[in-house]
């Protein structure tokens, strides 16, 4: 029907910018003395806070999962958030939002890989292009890496938007086999953020970090606002716009997130313009849709 189609497409454009401005309020927000572990403890309390009210306006309180799912829903939560996100806002400190985050969005050819060799899926001609343009958005990341910098931290800042990927792509795989189950999306993504929390703020502690002095409100407000768009609202829009327009055009829309973050990162956080890293964009996007 025309309405769904019109609550599809504005589903899958809040989820586009959901997942474009999250990099931009991260690096704000790191813009501080605070550890990337200590900055993504800070964002993810605060994502969850704004995610409880949609949770229980929901009504999906109740929700159980059996201990096999449960296992899986720890999976996606440490694989994603815990461990690949904080590798994201390293690399987005080290390396700017306009590289880390085309870097870091090459996860669909990740999850290809995975499907193929855990389900069995098949690759037409189409999914090998789509993998041969991510591969070649890599190549063009690595080709400006003289203009983003010398010295172990860009080295490092490349190396983790690499691992983040992978990361992120393990945590996609994961988080299907709870949706292949029937597990509403709004309940993975609150009760994951749990997760995470809880996982982030034992690390901390183990290590003895200290937020004192560190952050201020503005920096807490940033981070949080980031987490909520980041790992809840943009996640349970593109959920939302793939119940009513279908994986192909939903994901023909989000996917040109990484285009929006560079784009934006370079006019509103004033980072270099590179031709380069809004090619290497484009190509992750094209090549992401051609994936589907």
């Amino acid at each position: 029907m025309a309405h769904d189609g019109i609550l599809g497409f504005a589903y899958a454009v809040a989820a586009l910018f959901s997942f474009s401005l999250s990099p931009l309020l991260y690096k704000v927000g790191l813009r501080n003395k605070l550890h990337v572990l200590e900055a993504n403890t800070l964002r993810t309390w605060g994502a969850l806070a704004l995610l409880t009210p949609i949770l229980i306006f929901q009504g999906f309180l109740g929700a159980s999962f059996s201990a096999e799912l449960v296992v899986f829903l720890v999976l996606t939560a440490i694989l994603g958030p815990v461990i690949g996100d904080t590798l994201f806002m390293y690399a987005i400190r080290g390396i700017g939002v306009s590289i880390s985050t085309p870097l870091a969005n090459t996860y669909s050819l990740v999850v290809a890989v995975f499907s193929v060799a855990l389900f069995g899926e098949k690759l037409t001609s189409i999914n090998i292009l789509g993998g041969a343009l991510i591969l070649s958005s890599i190549w063009l990341i690595y080709l400006e890496r003289k203009s983003i910098g010398k010295g172990r931290n860009v080295v490092l800042g490349l190396l983790a938007g690499i691992a983040t990927a992978i990361l992120w792509g393990l945590s996609i795989i994961a988080m299907n086999v709870l949706l292949i189950n029937n597990i509403s999306p709004i309940v993975i993504i609150y009760f994951r953020t749990v997760i995470v929390a809880l996982t982030l703020t034992i690390i901390t502690k183990a290590l003895k970090m200290n937020f004192k002095g560190k952050a201020n409100r503005k920096t807490l407000v940033t981070l949080s606002i980031g987490g909520f768009f980041g790992i809840g609202f943009g996640v349970i829009m593109l959920l939302n716009a793939i119940t009513l327009l279908g994986a192909g055009r939903a994901s023909l829309i989000a996917s040109a997130s990484p285009v929006v973050a560079s784009i934006l990162a370079m006019l509103l956080l004033k980072e270099k313009f590179r031709v380069r890293a809004i090619i290497a964009a484009v190509l992750v996007t094209i090549g992401a849709i051609l994936l589907k």
